[in-house]
């Protein structure tokens, strides 16, 4: 596991790059900023027309096509509603997933070194916290963003609890492609910069996904001065060790992964998965250098599709999608980034590396850099 503090690099000529789509961006968590004695909320809806985000036309193309891999897919976003943000907490929890306790060590380890570099940023509170209080302790005048699609789970977030005197907390109600345009306005160009993408979140993307969309991030924070990204990789290709930490005994993957399902009637408006004729697996790529979720018919499935005019008109006759006993159905992807990999990463994206931490356990990534 490694974090990287880079720059965007001024020599390199970016063009704009659609990264960080409404169909694979990721969510981070929401911080609360508290007055007096009162919790206020303070999120800002930064929402492209302020629409809820509709993924059904996404998980009926999944379904109908297959991927480069010869998958049928369901939109990995389908993970990350109210639900699945509190689901996920209970997977950085087990035992065997070693992505969370790695990162913390390291940010613990570093976080007023990081924190010298930091002005606004975004991330997950359970480990920014660690660096906004380190600016807290440098005495330095920020405004922490976070980044959030739930407005649920941005109440909940926090709780109010950590209060600072010189970090001032808000919430960014939206996706990634939101927060791009909110962060290049005039108002926040003038501002030194910096973005956290922490929690491995890249290796959500693949590769050539996760260098368009950095190349975004870089070409609008070279519009400013002073700024920054701090990003999180995971390096690790134990096999073993990886499969433990996406396939715990507990069971909390699975429920994770599982709710993908129920996420996906909510935003269908009608039941089109039922769990009991699924099941999940996971699975090491060793060839992509990934681990893979799957839902996995455990009979022939027929998923129906209404379109919104058969909705509106409530009618049933309608051709379903077949998916054959044992078929996978492929939800989300963990990537890991090797030395060869982040250099690939940082040269597509226009950007360099100015600092680099590794944790201690030399067995996450080939020649010790992990």
């Amino acid at each position: 596991m490694s974090v990287e503090l880079c720059v965007p690099n001024p020599r390199a000529v970016v063009s704009s790059l659609g990264g960080g789509s409404a169909e694979e961006a990721p969510q981070v968590d929401i911080s609360i900023e508290t007055k007096s004695e009162e919790r206020h909320v303070d999120i800002i809806d930064i929402r492209n027309g302020r629409q809820p985000l509709d993924l059904a036309p996404a998980i009926r193309a999944g379904l109908q096509h297959r991927n480069e891999h010869g998958h049928r897919t369901l939109p990995s976003l389908l993970l990350w509603n109210e639900q699945g943000l509190k689901l996920f907490e209970e997977v950085t929890c087990a035992p065997a997933y070693y992505l969370t306790d790695t990162e913390i060590a390291l940010l613990a380890a570093h976080s007023h070194e990081l924190a010298r570099q930091i002005e606004p940023g975004s991330g997950s509170l359970r480990k920014t916290r660690l660096l906004l209080q380190a600016v807290e302790a440098l005495g330095k005048r920020v405004d922490y963003y976070a980044l959030d699609l739930g407005q649920l789970f941005c109440d909940d977030a926090g709780g109010g609890r950590h209060c600072f005197e010189h970090v001032r907390c808000h919430g960014l109600h939206g996706t990634y492609d939101d927060g791009q345009v909110w962060i290049a306005r005039p108002e926040n160009a003038d501002r030194p910069r910096c973005i956290l993408s922490l929690g491995s979140t890249l290796g959500s993307l693949a590769p050539s996904e996760a260098a368009a969309f950095l190349k975004t991030w870089a070409e609008i924070l070279k519009a400013g001065s002073g700024s920054r990204v701090i990003i999180g990789l995971d390096g690790c290709k134990d096999a073993a060790k990886v499969f433990a930490a996406y396939n715990d005994p507990g069971g909390a993957n699975r429920r994770f992964i599982f709710n993908a399902l129920d996420s996906a009637n909510a935003h269908l408006g009608y039941e089109a998965f039922r769990g009991r004729e699924w099941t999940k697996r996971g699975e090491w790529d060793a060839e992509a250098k990934r681990h893979v979720q799957y839902l996995v018919a455990l009979r022939e499935v027929d998923v129906p599709f209404l379109d919104d005019e058969q909705q509106q008109q409530q009618q049933q006759q309608v051709v379903p999608v077949t998916v054959k006993a044992g078929e996978k159905v492929e939800v989300g992807s963990s990537y890991k980034f090797d030395d060869e990999a982040k250099e690939r990463l940082w040269k597509e994206s226009g950007l360099r590396v100015a600092r680099q931490f590794v944790s201690e356990d030399r067995s996450y990534a080939p020649d010790g850099d992990v």
